[in-house]
């Protein structure tokens, strides 16, 4: 697959075509510093995206949302909306999930974290940001993405697969070696798909041999609603916030055609 060319092509329609077979959008690369910085790379590869100064991510950002080193999706949530980023949160569990305190990957920060998170949501609607509890299909990122509207996902990592990273012609040692263990929390920047050949293109912040990976569609989609995600995804919107125009609700499946009406963030 080396040397395969990925056209980028842009949609500016407002209007909600049906789905094209192809779409890949234009997101710049960022390579995260540390083990546990994932979203934070990925929250700097949608400001690059926007032509934003991404100086302040690992300093001011990281000092306002008071996580240390464990972030979680609400986290970059509030940072781009600090940012006047346009975003909408899609997650099956509006808080931190009692289950995952058994897990090894939360059990570290499980118990300060809870606190810090549940006030987090309980505190988003009077901060701007728009949260919905529903679970989301492909069908509905490749509609989002072919939008050229990019999508921030948390993906057990030991589930991931590049097609890419796993050739002989390039390889990425994040990649080759994730398939094993108890779940891994990972932020991956979701920019494209191929529907007839069933992949999905992501940017892996972890990757060190190339700035973009490709799976198949259903182990892609095994990876984000993998027991631990939360199927957490995070839409970003290629427009910008003025301030003050944003809005949120908390959602259940009840609400959805409000959603699908207000997703594109339109002003009335």
């Amino acid at each position: 697959m080396e040397g395969e060319k990925i056209e980028i092509t842009s949609n500016d329609s407002g209007a909600s075509p049906e789905l094209k077979e192809r779409h890949v959008v234009s997101v710049p690369y960022v390579q995260q510093c540390y083990h546990w910085d994932c979203g934070l790379a990925c929250v700097s590869m949608i400001l690059q995206m926007f032509k934003e100064p991404c100086d302040d991510v690992y300093t001011k950002d990281l000092d306002f949302v008071q996580c240390g080193e464990s972030v979680w999706t609400i986290d970059l949530a509030y940072i781009l909306n600090r940012h006047k980023v346009h975003t909408s949160m899609y997650t099956v569990t509006l808080g931190v999930h009692e289950s995952h305190h058994k897990k090894a990957f939360y059990k570290e920060s499980i118990g300060e974290d809870a606190i810090r998170v549940n006030k987090m949501f309980d505190n988003a609607l009077q901060n701007g940001l728009s949260v919905e509890k529903r679970s989301l299909s492909i069908d509905d990122l490749m509609e989002h993405l072919q939008r050229d509207n990019p999508v921030i996902a948390l993906v057990d990592w030991t589930q991931m697969k590049c097609e890419w990273c796993d050739s002989k012609l390039k390889q990425c040692w994040s990649c080759i070696t994730c398939h094993a263990g108890p779940y891994q929390g990972h932020y991956v920047v979701v920019c494209g798909y191929d529907r007839q050949k069933g992949l999905i293109y992501y940017k892996n912040p972890d990757a060190r041999a190339h700035d973009m990976c490709c799976m198949q569609m259903s182990q892609f989609d095994k990876a984000r609603t993998s027991d631990g995600t939360d199927e957490d995804i995070l839409y970003i919107y290629n427009t910008t916030f003025r301030g003050g125009e944003g809005d949120i609700r908390f959602m259940d499946h009840q609400e959805q055609s409000w959603a699908s009406s207000h997703r594109r963030g339109d002003s009335e």
